[in-house]
């Protein structure tokens, strides 16, 4: 049985590029996820310590395989071969031949259109590579960046649920917006 999730591509994009996240990822996940602006949203960080970050490598990415999930891609600035964050296929969707995406980026990258380009091609190797049907993606209300990245990328509003997590020191309690993308959608926009 064919399993792509096991080498996924490396894809390239202006200077940038996004391949599989590596152990000696650590230092650099650990300087974007210390930044409480970074992970503001998230329901991890900020990293407190060096080895939160290679924990969050060793026992959330790299076990995805077993699950027969990709491990997820570093984004890296190929000019300093730095990595600057990651976006990755994280979660199947119950039910459907589907996967929710989840992505963040180093604040120093901000607003430069390097998510928007990261999430596009996200969405071509979900559909083409990994043969998914359903793409998933979620923002907290008030996560404006993000919301307008994921419109922007053609994601359809489904619905907004409640939302609560407690992170080390602080609960989040707020609104999560859950968009999807069908396949047949992507394609048919494709040709137009």
């Amino acid at each position: 049985m064919k399993k792509p999730h096991i080498k996924m591509p490396v894809i390239h994009f202006g200077d940038y590029m996004l391949r599989t996240i590596k152990r000696s990822d650590a230092k650099n996940m650990f300087e974007y996820g210390k930044d409480p602006e970074v992970t503001k949203y998230l329901n991890w960080g900020p990293f407190i310590l060096l080895s939160e970050a290679k924990q969050t490598i060793k026992f959330i990415y790299l076990p995805r395989i077993k699950e027969e999930l990709p491990i997820g891609y570093a984004i890296v600035d190929v000019v300093i071969n730095k990595m600057i964050g990651t976006i990755d296929f994280h979660s199947k969707i119950k039910g459907v031949n589907g996967i929710e995406i989840g992505y963040v980026l180093h604040r120093d990258y901000w607003n430069k259109g390097i998510m928007s380009q990261a999430l596009k091609e996200m969405i071509k190797i979900g559909f083409d590579y990994l043969n998914y049907d359903v793409l998933r993606i979620k923002h907290l209300v008030n996560n404006e960046a993000s919301k307008h990245v994921i419109l922007k990328s053609g994601f359809k509003f489904k619905e907004q649920i409640p939302y609560t997590h407690e992170k080390q020191k602080t609960v989040i309690k707020d609104e999560m917006l859950i968009y999807e993308l069908l396949k047949e959608d992507y394609h048919v926009s494709q040709q137009g």
